[in-house]
């Protein structure tokens, strides 16, 4: 048998990393980088190579220091900068991120990937203006490149003699050319844009093929997913819960923002997180992720656990996945702390607001029993219009209106089986258009039931200098308007499969003329 002869040197070294990479094998890969590196510590490709597979393994404070050394070796390395400001953006270091993608530009003023992630980022920390700067350097660096102008749009609302309108008008025109994500990008770039003029009519046909072209590549079972939501009643019984009660880890810090995307939640975030015992961590997903580490996993895939062990839990096991989720928390947020008395951290609560922890709300009460959850709520046909409106990386079921109701209706099921097993006190629910409507009556009802002190900060959330990563980055940087409480919504014939998947109890009556009320909403949602 004829065996391949080793690589001899640092560049056929590093050549057979790259040929680990493209095929998907990066532990592969990262080992032939690290020889390479090895062989010549001055090779800074090999160098940079060895750190975006670190990157590409999730291990991003180890590839900052290796993008660091490639820099220093080479700092005229586009790949190198561009490499550490992901590296620092996937750490939420969002300003060294920035810096990262400035210098990736300096070096390469067409560094368009570069221009758009310092975009996202500027966004995220509330520098608008330089936030638009670097969107619109970016599509005229790579105007043929879809994801850019949704970015933007969705950050800006642009007037109709806007340069970048009039590129993205002539880009719709020939969409049939791209390949069918890009065609999913354009139409909902331009939806966006046509919303923000009040041509909503257009406006949602563009939604419509966008949604369509998009879902076609979203891998969603739906049959699981509902079957899931359906069987989790059964296992997290009134019963179950008492019987565990107070078995897990006992810190009260945790505060858990929950329920649909689009619902508000970034805004009740922004309120707490103006309070100055609390730190606004944003969406995490540190709790499943401490779920598969704790709980037993299922035999056909070792990164999904098995629902039916969760009744058998124990003391050991609860505590230890309340700790494990606090110790991640910590390692990914260095404002939670603290090695010292003089240094530890002036936060006493945390909010964490991924909307899917609603799933898990009954094995985190075990496990964190004195945490505190919040259900953030909106009106379901807006709630699943907004939903629909735009497209999220973690979100499968919401680009087709019949699937997208039918979610809506097993969400809200499964929420009011929490709301009747939990303890009482463990859990409110707030109603957006009850928030906007009596703001401060809400707010302090949002700081008594997270055992918060009233503090005044809290009404001026507007004015609170954090990051904000998602979709309501601006909003929540705008005070309260009452218009957002209703969007616009097209004719039912159109809505007929969300009506039909929302069902009678969700469904609204035909009030149609009554939506039309608010055509270009601020809203402030999640």
């Amino acid at each position: 048998m004829k065996h391949e002869p080793q690589p001899a040197n640092s560049s056929e070294w590093r050549a057979a990393g790259d040929a680990c990479a493209a095929r998907g094998d990066f532990a592969a890969a990262l080992q032939c980088f690290d020889t390479a590196r090895t062989l010549d510590p001055t090779d800074a490709g090999a160098i940079e190579r060895y750190a975006a597979t670190l990157a590409a393994l999730n291990r991003f404070p180890e590839a900052v220091a290796g993008f660091r050394q490639a820099i220093a070796l080479d700092p005229h390395n586009k790949d190198s900068h561009h490499g550490l400001g992901w590296s620092y953006e996937q750490m939420h270091r969002l300003e060294q991120a920035v810096s990262a993608y400035h210098e990736a530009a300096r070096v390469s003023p067409n560094a368009d990937g570069s221009l758009n992630n310092m975009g996202n980022c500027l966004q995220a920390l509330g520098r608008f203006d330089e936030a638009h700067e670097a969107y619109r350097r970016a599509i005229a660096a790579a105007p043929q490149v879809p994801l850019y102008y949704r970015n933007f749009v969705q950050s800006k609302r642009l007037t109709i003699d806007d340069p970048v309108f009039l590129v993205l008008e002539q880009f719709v025109a020939h969409a049939d050319s791209l390949s069918q994500a890009n065609q999913a990008e354009i139409h909902f770039a331009y939806g966006q844009a046509l919303s923000d003029l009040g041509r909503n009519d257009e406006s949602f046909a563009h939604f419509l093929k966008g949604n369509a072209l998009h879902r076609a590549g979203v891998p969603y079972n739906e049959a699981e997913t509902l079957g899931l939501f359906k069987h989790l009643p059964d296992l997290m019984t009134s019963e179950m819960l008492a019987r565990k009660q107070g078995l897990g880890e006992p810190s009260a810090a945790p505060i858990f923002i929950l329920g649909m995307p689009r619902s508000g939640s970034t805004l009740i975030e922004q309120i707490l997180a103006s309070h100055p015992q609390v730190f606004g961590a944003g969406e995490r997903t540190e709790f499943a992720e401490a779920l598969v580490n704790c709980i037993r996993r299922t035999s056909d895939d070792p990164l999904r656990i098995d629902i039916d062990a969760m009744q058998g839990v124990d003391a050991t096991q609860l505590g230890a996945l309340g700790a494990d989720y606090l110790h991640r928390m910590r390692d990914a947020q260095p404002e939670l702390q603290g090695g010292s008395p003089d240094n530890a951290p002036h936060y006493t609560h945390f909010t964490d607001k991924y909307p899917f922890n609603f799933i898990n709300i009954g094995l985190i009460h075990l496990a964190l029993p004195n945490a505190r959850f919040i259900h953030s709520k909106r009106a379901p046909l807006q709630t699943c219009l907004s939903v629909f409106s735009r497209i999220f990386h973690d979100v499968p079921f919401s680009y087709d209106l019949g699937e997208l109701g039918r979610y809506y209706r097993a969400y809200d099921a499964l929420m009011q089986h929490w709301q009747r097993v939990l303890p009482e006190g463990v859990m409110i629910e707030v109603e957006y258009e009850d928030l906007v409507e009596d703001f401060e009556t809400n707010v302090r009802r949002l700081l008594a039931h997270c055992r918060l002190d009233w503090d005044d900060r809290c009404l001026a959330f507007h004015q609170t200098t954090r990051r904000v990563s998602t979709a309501s980055a601006a909003q929540v940087r705008r005070p309260l308007y009452k218009s957002s409480l209703r969007r616009w919504q097209p004719e039912r014939t159109l809505l007929q499969p969300l009506l039909d998947g929302l069902g009678p109890q969700l469904a609204p009556a035909d009030d149609h003329t009554e939506c039309e009320t608010a055509t270009a909403p601020t809203d402030h949602k999640s």
